[in-house]
């Protein structure tokens, strides 16, 4: 084999290595790309959720917590989010916690992903929250705090 015949080896090598690279390394950035998006989206899902269950632990009528939490459910918005789609959710005020709850899908595409997952991937989180009654609260104390002292200050 003459020199010229061997780089040309050489140098068809090269171009199947090359193409084989590439591609990997476009499947590989996709995929972490794609995950990160899935990821901030269930950060934010999962914030959203925490943030309606405790907005209205603190109102001291039940009217108020109501108020707190129905007014927070309408800002959900599907502009918050990176890919999720079919956002449902729901949350409710009861005399001694706040719940609420919500699920989306986000899609993936890829060959590998319909067998795995079905082309989406599911986002469920929830969270309960009690409701505090600081009334309540103070008024034990002091009355335990009459109780130790026997009615001195």
């Amino acid at each position: 084999m003459s020199k010229k015949e061997k780089e040309k080896k050489w140098k068809g090598s090269y171009t199947v290595e090359a193409a084989l690279v590439v591609s990997i390394t476009f499947l590989v950035l996709a995929s972490l790309v794609i995950g990160t998006f899935y990821l901030h989206d269930r950060a934010v899902f999962q914030c959203m959720v925490c943030e309606i269950a405790s907005a209205g632990s603190s109102y001291a009528t039940e009217n108020e917590r109501e108020n707190a939490v129905s007014s927070l459910k309408m800002q959900v918005s599907a502009s918050r989010f990176l890919g999720s789609k079919n956002l449902s959710g729901s949350a409710s005020a009861g005399e001694k916690e706040i719940a609420a709850s919500w699920t989306a899908s986000f899609p993936v595409f890829g060959f590998a992903m319909q067998y795995l997952a079905g082309n989406e991937l599911s986002i469920e989180t929830s969270w309960t929250s009690k409701i505090i009654e600081p009334v309540d609260t103070i008024r034990l104390i002091r009355g335990a705090g009459e109780l130790i002292t026997e009615g001195d200050d």
